[in-house]
């Protein structure tokens, strides 16, 4: 089977030869200093306060500071997500609107059929960031890691049962795709967003929860709920004895990222010059302080990676979304 990070990467190869040569023209234009020349716009497509919007502001704010130029944030929440996106999706393509671009950008292609804008048709500038996901379980469940929780399902069909912020959502899928892999099937319950998942865990009225790792840690350190595994390719610092999921699953990696792109035929010289002043900011040490407080992990990439991902993405998510036959209404 043809796992997410190969997919990565063989797309990212084949997309940094097709991109190289493209890209060479219009280097001497950015010695000149001819972007940005005026006010660059980032638009958040979810409400104030939120991760997406904690990493577009301390971003630019220093973009701006670096340019000279005013980086103007803002949010156009709506449609989960897509008011903010179409937006941005019929902006000139000259690098001046930028989109703050989650997974959900390759997901929602697959469960929404009568979109007034292509998700996939965005120039990808980077992935600038990731947000550990991780499975979590009740601690009465008598499971205590992955091949357990495995087992226990297969031994009690449909007796288990998962929390999600929503049908479609990164976490309804990563827990479809965990449920393909492994043969298993627990009933999804979703909510009305995150707040009320952990309580309903941590009180046993939901069995498992697979979701970001920042907002479940507290409670794991506390021994409120129990970690079983991480979706990532790693172990983390935070939790060196919690084993990956990939450990039991080979390529299961779902991490939440979080970057940007920008209208269609937008230069590939300028998407790589604002990926490559990305880059700077974040690792900048009093920008980086303030994203790794909300549980982000400083990981940024390339346009060519990113388009890589994108393409990965995409095909996996529909491969879960046709297989489980999920619709969004």
């Amino acid at each position: 089977m043809t796992t997410r990070r190969s997919l990565v990467a063989k797309l990212a190869a084949l997309a940094a030869l097709g991109c190289a040569f493209a890209a060479a023209p219009l280097v001497p234009a950015f010695a000149q200093g001819s972007y940005p020349d005026r006010p660059v716009r980032i638009i958040v497509p979810f409400t104030p306060g939120g991760g997406n919007d904690v990493f577009a502001r301390a971003v630019g704010q220093k973009l701006g500071e670096r340019w000279n130029q005013p980086v103007i944030v803002e949010n156009k929440p709506g449609a989960g997500g897509n008011v903010g996106a179409e937006f941005v999706s019929r902006s000139p393509a000259d690098g001046y609107t930028l989109l703050v671009a989650q997974n959900g950008l390759t997901m929602v292609p697959w469960l929404q059929k009568n979109l007034s804008f292509d998700p996939m048709g965005f120039a990808p500038v980077l992935i600038a960031l990731t947000l550990p996901m991780g499975a979590a379980v009740n601690n009465e469940l008598p499971v205590k890691n992955v091949p357990e929780l495995i087992a226990y399902a297969k031994a009690n069909p449909g007796k288990l049962s998962y929390a999600t912020p929503g049908i479609g959502t990164p976490h309804h899928l990563a827990m479809e795709l965990f449920m393909d892999r492994t043969g298993t099937k627990m009933e999804m319950v979703p909510y009305k967003g995150a707040s009320g998942m952990l309580p309903d865990l941590i009180g046993g009225r939901v069995n498992v929860l697979f979701g970001a790792l920042n907002s479940m840690l507290p409670h794991m350190l506390a021994g409120k709920i129990r970690p079983i595994g991480v979706g990532e390719k790693k172990r983390l610092a935070i939790l060196p004895d919690v084993p990956t999921i990939a450990e039991t699953l080979p390529g299961y990696e779902v991490p939440f990222w979080f970057g940007f792109v920008a209208p269609a035929g937008t230069p590939d010289a300028i998407a790589r010059r604002i990926a490559d002043e990305v880059k700077i900011v974040v690792n900048l040490p009093e920008v980086t302080p303030q994203l790794k407080k909300v549980g982000f992990e400083i990981t940024p990439g390339t346009p060519e990676e990113m388009r890589a991902t994108l393409k990965a993405d995409y095909e996996l998510w529909g491969q879960v979304v046709k297989k489980a036959g999920i619709k969004q209404e």
